[in-house]
């Protein structure tokens, strides 16, 4: 991203850029009855139906629920009830605490019964959920965001490319360490697939391949190019687990000249930071990270972090809640793309733009 490219004006952009899509077109999905689940003492939303159809955006209910509780989905919210503030829709956006499947899956159940017209999830374990999701999609339209379920009856997968946005952290990690050396991934877990393809982009670009075509074959221990890949550490979502993944790794390798130790989840960045400062290498330990953590984007400002891949979480929010609603209110007007994809751009954070980047998102989240 060039330094003249704001944060507000890329979300603008893409905002006005994916409502077109949602107003042209035709054909696409049925309005969803949603009878099925509903209580008896649902509310207005669910008497304002006539013959299974919602009349209008007011009387729509939808929901969010994120995979994790992480602060990342902070951002998502906000944009979501942004998103909630022009429809006039109802949104009900909802974290697992303990970043589980099965909690995950309660939760959706639980909204199922409070009469939700339509569902945004970012999935947790895509091979194991995939035929619930099914059976959500088959009541109401389903949209996966952030971590996709490919094989699901999803209506479309809404977020970041994860292979492309893995090759930049990729092309960050050899700028900081050129001359190749150790490497260490840190990430929640490896089961959703927003994790699994962040990682291949990064071994891929390491490698030398000019593009990445897909997850394959890539093992701990191995060197890719000039880089050795130590190990893969994962936290599931416990940062004083990811602080400790680090600090084990540091540990390991204390004689290491060059070592660049990346984070793939928001909060991993801030947890490889603390325990490098613990042992007193920083400066010399490269750090890479992704996402706009606040203490990441703070790092990367005095040079401690060399830089970071944000996603747009805000946009997250807001796109899938005005898709929701025009799905279950104007279904014959959405148009999802032939692939079932509707991509929101990366951007690469470094110390030349990470002040206009940081301040462009206070003001988006009104800090």
């Amino acid at each position: 991203m060039s330094n003249s490219k704001s944060l507000i004006f890329g979300y603008s952009a893409f905002s006005y850029m994916m409502l077109a899509v949602l107003a042209s077109g035709c054909g696409g999905a049925s309005a969803p009855s949603n009878k099925e689940g509903a209580k008896p003492d649902a509310g207005k939303k669910e008497a304002a139906k006539q013959d299974g159809k919602v009349k209008s955006a007011k009387d729509v209910k939808v929901a969010f629920v994120s995979n994790n509780p992480a602060e990342f989905w902070t951002i998502a919210e906000a944009g979501a009830r942004k998103a909630e503030q022009e429809t006039g829709a109802t949104v009900v956006f909802k974290r697992p605490q303990d970043a589980s499947a099965s909690t995950q899956k309660q939760i959706i159940e639980d909204l199922m019964t409070q009469g939700v017209n339509a569902i945004s999830v970012s999935v947790i374990s895509p091979e194991n959920q995939t035929s619930f999701i099914d059976e959500i999609a088959a009541r109401i339209p389903v949209l996966c965001v952030d971590n996709d379920a490919v094989k699901s009856k999803r209506k479309c997968y809404l977020g970041t490319a994860n292979l492309q946005a893995g090759r930049s952290v990729g092309e960050l990690v050899k700028e900081v360490m050129p001359q190749g050396g150790k490497i260490a991934i840190f990430v929640g877990q490896l089961d959703p697939i927003n994790a699994q393809e962040r990682r291949q982009g990064v071994l891929d670009v390491l490698e030398g391949l000019a593009e990445s075509k897909g997850l394959r074959e890539s093992p701990n221990g191995k060197k890719y190019g000039n880089y050795e890949l130590i190990g893969t550490y994962t936290d599931n979502t416990d940062k004083n687990k990811a602080k400790d993944n680090a600090a084990d790794v540091l540990a390991k390798n204390q004689n290491e000249e060059n070592l660049c130790m990346i984070g793939l989840w928001a909060y991993n960045p801030p947890a490889i930071l603390a325990a490098v400062k613990d042992s007193k290498r920083i400066g010399k330990v490269k750090i890479v990270g992704f996402d706009e953590d606040d203490n990441t984007l703070e790092a990367i400002k005095v040079g401690e972090i060399h830089g970071t891949v944000v996603q747009q979480p805000f946009e997250f929010g807001y796109q899938s809640v005005k898709l929701m609603v025009e799905l279950v209110t104007k279904p014959e007007g959405v148009k999802i793309p032939a692939n079932g994809i509707m991509d929101v751009a990366h951007k690469v954070i470094k110390k030349d733009n990470v002040e206009a980047f940081h301040t462009d998102l206070k003001k988006l989240m009104n800090k």
